[in-house]
């Protein structure tokens, strides 16, 4: 690694993606380099927030995936379905708001 790639490769040290070796002379380089080090810490979140967005995807999902070609009717049927069961619920309580008004 020359002496500008290590200056680049702060965010790959950060996200842990070097090979050992590299790893191991960036880690050199760090002791030398108060600037990389002040980088590295300022990618903490970042690379936190990254590993948490890992853990919350399914791994079955790829992370480029294109939603199937039914996923539209799918959506439309559920928010139908919703709809239905919050006028039902509306008609209900209609219902015995009457029946209460009548018989009070």
């Amino acid at each position: 690694m020359r002496s500008l790639e290590r200056h680049r490769d702060v965010g790959a040290y950060a996200l842990g993606v070097l090979d050992e070796a590299d790893a191991f002379r960036f880690e050199d380089h760090l002791t030398e380099c108060p600037r990389c080090a002040a980088q590295v810490t300022e990618f903490g979140p970042t690379a936190r927030q990254l590993l948490l967005y890992r853990r919350a995807t399914p791994r079955f999902v790829h992370p480029t995936a294109q939603p199937g070609p039914r996923l539209l009717e799918r959506l439309a049927g559920e928010v139908t379905r919703r709809r239905r069961a919050g006028r039902r619920r509306t008609l209900f309580a209609l219902a015995a708001c009457a029946v209460l008004a009548v018989g009070g």
